[in-house]
């Protein structure tokens, strides 16, 4: 759970059962990998949209890794060139995991930023030098 803004979301988030197994493998690695209470119900969407990303980042990630891939193909009659389309695959869906990564706490510093109801904040071993006091979480030992 994100810090308190007053509205204090309800429920486990869920699996969809229509995504692949990879997204839906995807999510089960997530919510394992979170303490209890961070996610809700109402996280499952974006949740979701994560692991769809993921899922299509993997599979242009093996499409990519193949022996035989090209990674510049010819369009058209008159023989131009192009970027493989699974490049383009491969990075959006990484930007979008980046995007939505953050919102999710799934990267160290988006992370440090999360608080759990009754939890209490490391004291920064730094604290108290230079005049600050109290804790930072991105300073914590």
């Amino acid at each position: 759970m994100v810090e308190e803004s007053g509205i204090e979301a309800l429920g486990e988030p869920f699996t969809p059962e229509h995504l692949s197994d990879d997204a839906r493998g995807c999510i089960e690695a997530i919510k394992m990998s979170m303490p209890s209470g961070v996610y809700s119900a109402l996280d499952s969407f974006i949740l979701s949209a994560f692991a769809t990303a993921w899922a299509l980042h993997k599979l242009a990630a093996h499409k990519i890794n193949d022996p035989a891939f090209e990674h510049v193909i010819e369009v058209g009659d008159n023989g131009a060139q192009a970027q493989s389309p699974w490049l383009a695959i491969l990075n959006k869906q990484a930007a979008l995991m980046a995007t939505l990564g953050d919102r999710l706490g799934l990267d160290p510093k988006s992370r440090a930023a999360l608080k759990l109801p009754g939890a209490k904040q490391r004291k920064s071993k730094f604290a108290g030098l230079l005049g600050q006091t109290g804790s930072s979480p991105s300073l914590s030992s």
